[in-house]
């Protein structure tokens, strides 16, 4: 099995429906702390993963980008950065009772969790585990390019 790696998606529109959890996850978790550092007027969205050697995401990048180059950037930056200039952020969402938290580079979110966790325990882990394999995590070449599927189409 291979090491943890970052992979990309590129998505041909930004205003895909797919991207809508993306952002309002990162909205979630991050509220108030930062606006992303990125805005895009370009219909090209990527975003990136960090994915384990047993292919679970452990974290994704917090901002969605209008190219690919600067989606491999910020996978650079944190992967190059995280062990000597990130900080964690631990948050909670009283509301549904569950646990978050996010990775800030330069104080702007760079990194989030890819899930809520219903205990502070799992919290703990995930972030250890994000911690211990984003140095070392491969970063793909190229993105795979998630194509939307009609709903009056038809397969054959």
């Amino acid at each position: 099995m291979g090491g943890p790696r970052i992979i990309f998606t590129r998505f041909a529109d930004s205003n895909s429906p797919k991207l809508t959890p993306w952002r309002d996850h990162r909205r979630r978790v991050v509220g108030s702390a930062g606006q992303s550092g990125r805005q895009s007027s370009e219909p090209l969205s990527v975003v990136w993963q960090l994915i384990s050697a047993n292919n679970r995401e452990l974290a994704r990048s917090a901002d969605v980008y209008d190219d690919f180059q600067d989606a491999v950037s910020s996978a650079t930056e944190a992967v190059e950065l995280i062990a000597t200039d990130g900080s964690v952020v631990q948050v909670s969402d009283e509301r549904h009772g569950s646990y978050g938290w996010y990775i800030t580079l330069f104080d702007l979110p760079a990194v989030v969790c890819s899930r809520w966790y219903l205990a502070e325990r799992e919290r703990r882990h995930a972030v250890a585990l994000t911690l211990k394999s984003l140095p070392i995590a491969s970063i793909t070449a190229g993105a795979r390019q998630h194509v939307e599927l009609s709903t009056h189409g038809q397969r054959n």
